[in-house]
């Protein structure tokens, strides 16, 4: 069993309390503004600034981890975090909501990409394995958690949402700290140096990239599509698709449980691929079957696999990509492969118009089989790259 710190373990239940206040902040308020508003139109709205606010700040942020003290960018982060639950307590009007929504997104980022370096700056090669494994256990616990108290809130706590806001990011501000980190350098040449370092290691993990923006791309179809599918075609009650919905982050539980105690699952990029290959049948038979209780079963087998494969290729990516430019790095990946992500939405969303929902998965199921081709050949590349 590897030890870890417990710097590590403050930080990632701070991470936790702020991510959780993310998830249920945009269950609560996807609802409400529908209601209120009567509008489907404004609730997308959401997505569109949190999509634009991730975007446009993630290679700023990445820079600054790289200048600056990381467990600071987390606290500040944090700090962000509070700002916009102060918003929301003096307001909830359209503009204010959307205000605190860029606000909480802005801050969400800057506490995950910031934990990832520190985690990167405190912990060994060795190490890597144990903390991923925690932190997609975490993720898949608050997006779950998050969910649930959204919908209480909903239901029971409408008027008191702004103080369960409150309390959750203040939570999450008392589990902050700020840990000593060797000062990094900063000049002219440096920048270019690290500049060009960072092209150079991009270019050693191009193969791997075009995977995961394929993945990450295709898997939208299952947040655009699995609506449609119980409604359209299954004409199911609301309750088999939140069902269908939460099975996915209760098997990736489960699944960063059995990444952590049995490491050796994912040890080679062989064996990922083989777990990558998985997710193609889930999705053909998610086209095929005509049962609400398969599908459910399907959303849980593909959350249980996704940490497999999810926990030993960012453990990788952990060890591989240089200290210096370890903020440049992971900013300019998250915006590459979540670009994926309104790309394929609005393919989707267009495509859908002519093809049946149900036909769609088994297209997409049939999609999966080149990309998983392609992850045979580049996987067992990347994971044998020197760290």
């Amino acid at each position: 069993m590897v030890s870890l710190t417990p710097l590590f373990y403050k930080l990632l239940l701070s991470r936790v309390f702020l991510s959780i206040t993310f998830n249920f902040f945009v269950i609560f308020f996807l609802w409400i503004i529908v209601i209120d508003y009567d509008s489907v139109f404004f609730a997308g709205m959401l997505a569109t600034i949190y999509l634009a606010t991730s975007l446009s700040f993630s290679l700023p942020i990445g820079h600054m981890i790289d200048r600056m003290n990381s467990t600071v960018v987390g606290l500040l982060g944090t700090l962000v975090g509070i700002s916009a639950a102060i918003l929301v307590f003096f307001g909830q009007s359209l503009i204010f909501v959307y205000i605190s929504m860029a606000l909480l997104t802005l801050g969400v980022t800057m506490k995950g990409d910031s934990f990832s370096a520190t985690t990167k700056k405190h912990l060994d090669d060795k190490q890597y394995h144990e903390a991923s494994s925690y932190i997609q256990g975490t993720v898949y616990a608050s997006n779950l958690l998050g969910t649930a108290i959204g919908g209480v809130c909903i239901l029971y706590f409408r008027d008191y949402f702004p103080i369960i806001m409150i309390s959750f990011v203040i939570a999450s501000l008392f589990t902050s700290t700020i840990a000593k980190e060797e000062k990094s350098r900063s000049s002219a040449e440096t920048g270019m140096k690290e500049m060009r370092s960072a092209i150079y290691f991009y270019r050693k993990i191009l193969g791997f990239m075009i995977v995961a923006f394929a993945l990450n791309g295709l898997f939208e179809s299952i947040d655009v599509y699995s609506s449609g599918l119980f409604h359209i075609v299954l004409k199911t009650s609301p309750l088999y698709y939140t069902i269908f919905v939460a099975s996915v982050p209760v098997g990736g539980i489960i699944g960063s449980v059995i990444s952590k105690m049995f490491p050796a699952v994912g040890k080679n990029g062989i064996k990922i691929s083989v777990f990558i290959l998985g997710v193609s049948p889930i999705l053909i038979i998610l086209g095929i079957s005509r049962m609400a209780i398969i599908d459910i079963a399907m959303a849980f087998t593909l959350g249980l696999i996704l940490p497999i494969i999810n926990i030993p290729l960012t453990a990788k990516l952990m060890g591989v990509v240089p200290k210096e430019i370890y903020g440049k790095v992971m900013a300019f990946l998250r915006v590459f492969i979540s670009g994926s992500t309104p790309l394929m939405a609005a393919i989707f969303s267009f495509v859908s118009i002519y093809v049946p929902v149900d036909m769609m998965f088994l297209y997409i199921g049939l999609a999966m089989i080149p990309i998983t081709a392609l992850s045979f050949a580049v996987i067992p590349r990347f994971m044998a790259l020197e760290s």
